[in-house]
């Protein structure tokens, strides 16, 4: 835990440093502007240009993993930058929809080469992103020392480096308990359960994409981490997989037992995932025994600005569902959230995750109406 806040700290200053970089150009640019209207208007000017700048090395980025994999065997699956997502479905074609992910800027995810001797290529693949950053950096570097002069152009380009630096280190320093690309390069250089449970991660995506449910993955793809395991934020998300299995067999007991363990012990699954999880446990004890304590532990403050983040997202608004409608028995704002959930599922690019949210939906209404 402290080295999980120590690393946070370091984060939030590298990303501080860009804005502060920024701070520090545009003073730089109108230094000598006395009339505090221009000055107003020109800050409001320079935080649009740095907003560009930063959403195209965040594109980049992902244009980096996309074009390193592609170089190492890799394929191309979906595409993503904040809720804007272009995927490749089973029949061939590419196709727009809205999906987004709390605590993501972007995901190029992609299906992985075969694993053979118990190796595969993730190293280029991890890493594009990172030098895509630091190349634009360094490009704008040397355009800056070239064609210096114009206080616009050299804040463009200075923007360009400082924004690159911060975004190449806020994604490459491997900290501890921070899940980033660094951070994967180093957890999947130690064992080869780690690269297979990458593999499976990749893979899995896209079979769910193919319209495979987590419940029809080959069963040899599930095996319990060891607890030295779980602090590997590559093997973990095995354990996550599981769960997810166990859920949607419908299996709720037994899903709830095994999150319940996971959730006391020293982990390195992340935040999203962590509270995913706590969001289905929450689900459980609603169609389940309902115990009020529970239910309350569940849905602490963590969880709850979790499921206000993750508003759109299927399983969180089946589990506002389900809270609503058996827990507070609030028909009208349990109607409100399957309103939500009929409009995201016409845009959302996981159809069979629907078909499973739509089960658990009949659930809670048969409970309810029990």
């Amino acid at each position: 835990m402290k080295k999980a806040k120590i690393s946070s700290v370091i984060l939030f200053l590298i990303n501080m440093l860009g804005f502060v970089g920024i701070g520090v150009l545009y003073g730089r640019l109108l230094s000598d502007e006395e009339n505090f209207f221009v000055f107003l208007i020109g800050a409001l000017c320079a935080a649009f240009a740095a907003g560009i700048i930063m959403l195209i090395h965040i594109i980049l980025h992902e244009a980096g993993h996309l074009i390193f994999g592609l170089l190492t065997g890799y394929k191309f699956n979906s595409f993503r930058i904040f809720n804007l997502m272009w995927q490749k479905d089973i029949d061939g074609k590419i196709r727009f929809y809205n999906f987004s992910l709390a605590g993501t800027g972007g995901q190029c995810i992609m299906s992985p080469p075969e694993i053979k001797n118990g190796k595969m290529p993730f190293f280029w693949y991890n890493i594009g992103g990172i030098l895509m950053n630091f190349l634009l950096a360094a490009l704008f570097t040397v355009l800056y020392l070239i064609f210096k002069g114009n206080p616009y152009f050299d804040f463009v380009c200075l923007s360009f480096c400082v924004l690159g630096a911060s975004t190449g280190l806020a994604n490459g320093l491997p900290l501890p308990d921070i899940n980033n690309d660094g951070r994967n390069i180093v957890e999947l250089s130690k064992s080869e359960n780690a690269v297979k449970s990458f593999y499976l991660q990749m893979q899995g995506v896209v079979m769910i994409k193919n319209g495979t449910r987590t419940k029809d993955f080959p069963l040899e793809w599930f095996e319990m981490p060891t607890d030295e395991e779980l602090k590997n934020s590559m093997i973990c998300v095995m354990a996550v997989f599981m769960c997810d299995r166990l859920f949607d067999e419908g299996n709720y007991f037994k899903a709830q037992s095994m999150i319940d363990n996971l959730l006391q012990k020293e982990t390195a699954i992340d935040n999203v995932h962590k509270q995913l999880l706590k969001a289905n446990a929450l689900f459980c004890e609603l169609t389940g025994e309902q115990n009020k304590s529970k239910i309350e532990n569940y849905l602490d403050k963590d969880l709850q600005n979790f499921m206000k983040a993750m508003k759109n997202y299927p399983s969180i608004i089946r589990t506002q569902y389900a809270y609503e409608l058996i827990y507070k028995k609030d028909t009208q704002a349990a109607q409100k959230q399957m309103d939500l959930f009929e409009k995201v599922a016409l845009t959302y690019p996981y159809k069979v995750e629907i078909t499973a949210e739509r089960e658990c939906i009949a659930l809670v209404e048969a409970k309810f109406a029990e």
